[in-house]
């Protein structure tokens, strides 16, 4: 997978955040993170198939999806120009700047927004980093198993090259192991064409 995205995952990843923007409350850098992480672990646990199909990085904070990260801590975002803008209030904050168009969205899709919505509503960014970081988070698994758990722990390292595994999820159970591999599988190359 790759995070240089197409004209349709560009499309729905900026159409979520207005989705999120619109119903989960205080709307920073961390917390949009989170959410977009959360959104695909979720998909991935519950249809087998992601999200988004977009690579999350190994970092101190968390599962990073890095072109979002860079693009949020700009003055003005570009990526995601058209969709979400910092407050002129709080530049902490993220707006919406359009209104919500579901195109690219299934049932399942939406579902999976209001169940992050209903999940994230009330908490607080920080929250959702201990959430993502907990004992049996895809995080730890990950870190652990390409050995820089203790540098991100200890903050001798900020950021990895390395990847979140969703494939752990499925540790006990090869068959739906396969299942989701072979998703991503078809989703690169179905993306390849689409670029």
């Amino acid at each position: 997978m790759s995070n240089s995205f197409t004209s349709q995952q560009l499309n729905k990843l900026g159409n979520t955040l207005v989705y999120l923007a619109n119903h989960v409350g205080e709307f920073n850098k961390t917390k949009i993170l989170k959410l977009l992480y959360l959104l695909e672990e979720k998909s991935i646990k519950k249809f087998g198939f992601p999200f988004f199909g977009f690579d999350f990085q190994l970092w101190k904070f968390g599962p990073v999806l890095k072109d979002v990260y860079i693009d949020l801590s700009e003055d003005t975002p570009q990526l995601l120009k058209g969709y979400i803008e910092k407050d002129p209030k709080d530049s902490s904050i993220f707006i919406p700047v359009a209104d919500f168009v579901d195109d690219e969205f299934s049932d399942n899709d939406i579902f999976l927004m209001d169940s992050i919505v209903k999940f994230a509503k009330n908490k607080t960014a920080k929250d959702l980093v201990t959430i993502t970081h907990d004992e049996y988070s895809l995080w730890k698994k990950s870190a652990i198993k390409n050995g820089v758990y203790e540098q991100l722990e200890t903050e001798s390292k900020n950021s990895t090259e390395f990847l979140i595994d969703f494939s752990l999820l499925f540790e006990d159970n090869s068959f739906q192991k396969e299942r989701y591999e072979n998703a991503v599988d078809n989703l690169v190359f179905i993306n390849h064409f689409k670029r």
